[in-house]
Formats: structure tokens, sequence, C-alpha cells
């Protein structure tokens, strides 16, 4: 079959219908919600921000709405239960009829949920042979959401979903459907789940194709990226972190030798500035997690530049102190919400971004970091 093609014996107006008209969205039915918490309210401060006029307004304007939020309210989280529906994509889920639900919608481009719907339609058309209803005792539970290949996305949104439901409704016995993701996450992800004590022969790997599954769990309201993050997504990373003895090592200097990329010109020197103040040097990727866990947890100083590995601030202790150095451009509000869920004193160092973009996004260039700067991250 050719690429995004139609399997033999579509209708043309089935082949109309997908590859023209957006899903209809629905939402989770009342009757199918099995479970509701509520999720504490918070109160936030603005953050502190140097440099805040290097930031371009539009950007600016992304993230002052939730800055300029005192308080969070009170809110609910729910579990669904669902029958006979298709899941694609980054965890986009279908009823039967090929309707969205619109709480599974998280940063999915229109085109993306066209393909999706698409996809699922020509599945539906394929008969039962196509994707097929997912056998094996006990309900799925939908870990998958945009952003599938990001470290971030799946410690902060996808896992808490899974420690949420194995943690009360374990009487359901679920299974955990997540993404198929590259090796360095995937090794992540299979010790995030070990470490919350899931049994990993109770995980389904699932790509972007389309898979029917008869009983699906869907948590839905623990978080919004970059709008909001319920305080019990910590709940998750506190149990990974239970039976974890920090490292020992007080001051961290987060590093992306590894990434290639949204690195500081002239890090080494930086790097070597702040070894000699005794921070020890954090190159994420070539640690395991339980090591990664272990050194945030006993860290009181951690500077590092905006990325995956700083989503490890979440393990920090409260009242630690946090250097985010960030390129101008980037919008972010991701690691706000966990310095002011977790309680760290943080603070942001917007940089002038320099050269060629050397990632996928517009922010992923080289970032200049002055002296005076350098004196202000590492100073007492």
């Amino acid at each position: 079959m050719p690429c995004g093609g139609f399997p033999p014996g579509v209708s043309p107006g089935l082949r109309r219908n997908a590859s023209r008209m957006p899903p209809t969205q629905i939402s989770l039915p009342d009757e199918s919600v099995i479970l509701t918490l509520a999720s504490p309210g918070f109160d936030a401060g603005y953050p502190q921000v140097l440099h805040k006029d290097l930031i371009p307004p539009p950007v600016l304007d992304v993230m002052e709405w939730a800055w300029r939020t005192p308080r969070f309210p009170e809110r609910s989280v729910r579990v669904a239960r669902l029958s006979d529906v298709w899941v694609a994509k980054e965890g986009l889920v279908f009823d039967r009829d090929g309707n969205l639900y619109r709480e599974t919608i998280t940063q999915h481009s229109g085109a993306e949920i066209e393909e999706a719907h698409a996809a699922v339609l020509a599945a539906m058309a394929g008969g039962p042979e196509h994707g097929g209803i997912g056998g094996g005792k006990g309900p799925v539970l939908l870990c998958k959401k945009r952003g599938v290949g990001n470290y971030g996305h799946w410690m902060m949104e996808m896992l808490p979903k899974a420690h949420f439901v194995h943690s009360r409704l374990p009487e359901l016995d679920a299974r955990f459907l997540v993404a198929q993701a590259p090796e360095h996450l995937n090794n992540a992800m299979a010790f995030s789940l070990s470490m919350l004590g899931i049994d990993l022969a109770r995980t389904i790997v699932a790509d972007d194709a389309p898979r029917r599954f008869a009983d699906l769990l869907v948590v839905d309201g623990l978080s919004e990226h970059g709008g909001y993050m319920s305080p019990l997504v910590l709940e998750g990373v506190d149990a990974m972190a239970r039976d974890t003895a920090p490292a020992g090592a007080e001051r961290l200097f987060v590093t992306r030798r590894s990434t290639g990329f949204r690195r500081i010109v002239d890090e080494d020197a930086l790097a070597a500035h702040a070894q000699a103040l005794g921070y020890r040097l954090v190159d994420s990727a070539a640690l395991s997690l339980p090591e990664q866990v272990a050194l945030f947890k006993g860290a009181s100083r951690i500077v590092g530049v905006m990325g995956a590995a700083m989503t490890n601030i979440a393990f920090a202790p409260s009242g630690a102190r946090v250097i985010n150095l960030a390129p101008a451009g980037m919008p972010d509000t991701f690691f706000w919400f966990i310095a002011t869920l977790r309680g760290l004193d943080y603070t942001e160092v917007r940089c002038a971004q320099d050269g060629p973009v050397r990632g996928v996004m517009p922010w992923d260039t080289d970032l200049i970091l002055s002296p005076d700067d350098r004196d202000i991250i590492f100073g007492d």
C-alpha cells in the first residue's frame, strides 16, 4: 500500500470524509467516569527573570498569563473508562464512530488530527484485522500524549497517569499503553515504571498507527502543557525517589554536551569555573535514571540550560536554588510550574541567542552568557 494511502475497499465517500473533514469532537461522557479526585489549589509567585527585556513580546505574552496567576484553584482529576475505541498518533482517542475525544488533544496540530482521523477511518474500513481489539486481562491506561519523545513530557505528564491509576485503582489490574521512543528515553521510561512498582510485562508499546482497544482508561486533568500542572503529579515523583538515597553532591552544573545544541558559548570554560566552585558536572544522558534521581535529590544548588534534563529539579528538596539558563525566544512555563509545586528558589536567566539553529526549534541556537551573569549565577 502506498505511504498515506487507503486499503482496498474503502468507499469514495469515506475517502473524501477522511481527507477533507476534521473529526467531530466530543467530551468524555459523564457515565464513563469511574473516579473523580479533587486536585488541591496552590499559590504561585512571579518568577525571578534576569534579562527579561531580551524576551520577544509575543513570547513573553505566552508566558505572562501563567506567571501572573497568583493562585491556581482546586480542580478535578478524572479517570474515564471507554469501550471499543481507537488510539492513533500521540494519544488521540476516537470512538467507534470516528469522533475524537477532545480531552485527548494535547498540542496536536489540525493537520495531525486530520491525519490521525483519516488513518483511523481507514483502519475501521479495513475490518477487525486492521488494528484489532487489544486482548489480555485488565483495561489499558492511555500513557501517550503529544511530545512522546521528550523526557520531561514523559516524567511530568504521562508517567503521573500511570502512578495515579496504579496507586488508586489497583483492583483494575490495569495495563499501560506507552509510546515507542528512542532507546535512551525507552530506558528511562522502563526504569521509571519499575521504580513505581509497575510490572513491565503489563506495558503495551505502540507507534503512531491506529490501534483498537476494547477497554481503555483515560486520565484527564493532571496537566495541560504550558498551562497547568497538578500538585498530584509530585506523588509519582516522590514514589519513584522514595527508596533512592541522595548522592551527596550539593551543587550541580547540568550540561547539554551530548545534545549538541542549545549550549552556552564557551561552555567548557563555564563548566570549569563551576567545578572550581565545587559544582559537579552532570550530563544526564550518560546516567541511568536512578543515578539522576540520587544526584538531584541531594542537591541544594542547581544550574543548567533549560531542557529535558532540568526536569529532574522535580526530585530536588524544597528550598533548593535553581538557575535555569534559557534562550530569550523560548516560550516555556513547564519548569516554573515544577519549581512552584516543589517550593524551589527558581530563577531564569534569559540569554541572547547566537548562530544558526542546530536543533528543530528556533531557540535551539547557541546562547551567550556574560561574565557578569556568571558571577551572579554562581555567587552566594
